[in-house]
């Protein structure tokens, strides 16, 4: 199975989780801007994920949502039919109902307008003395 993950990472929070995976294909969401506040980024670098059958999506929690550039990314998507899709977000609230649900709940949403569905959504608290663990956790179960 062809396995990719497609990330943004302000930073390099988001992209420590990600360098903890083996035998994914890794690719970056890059903007013109970082600007959490531009509500149209401008991508430089949109991922083509079209032959992965298991992709997984990650991003931080920006103003209690998804980041801007993620979700640029992610509804310019066009089938996400027939692929295992994981998701996760991180975040520096003390409560995940601060911003992590939200935003798992509109990377679903997206995700399902798309055809896809998700398998496994995870909301990884970098504040809390678990993290590490929750991490652990993550990436071993996404990587089945």
């Amino acid at each position: 199975m062809k396995k990719c993950i497609v990330y943004y990472s302000k930073t390099g929070h988001t992209k420590q989780l990600v360098d903890r995976f083996d035998g994914f294909d890794v690719f970056v969401i890059k903007a013109e801007s970082d600007d959490p506040n531009n509500d149209h980024p401008v991508l430089t670098s949109i991922p083509d994920i079209n032959t992965y059958e298991h992709v997984i999506f990650g991003c931080p929690v920006h103003g209690f949502q998804m980041a801007k550039i993620m979700r640029t990314y992610m509804i310019g998507l066009k089938d996400l039919n027939h692929k295992v899709i994981d998701i996760f977000v991180t975040h520096y609230f003390r409560f995940a109902t601060l911003g992590g649900n939200q935003t798992l709940k509109q990377m679903k949403r997206i995700i399902k307008a798309r055809g896809g569905h998700v398998r496994y959504q995870t909301s990884i608290n970098r504040k809390s003395k678990k993290s590490n663990g929750a991490m652990i956790e993550l990436v071993r179960k996404y990587s089945k």
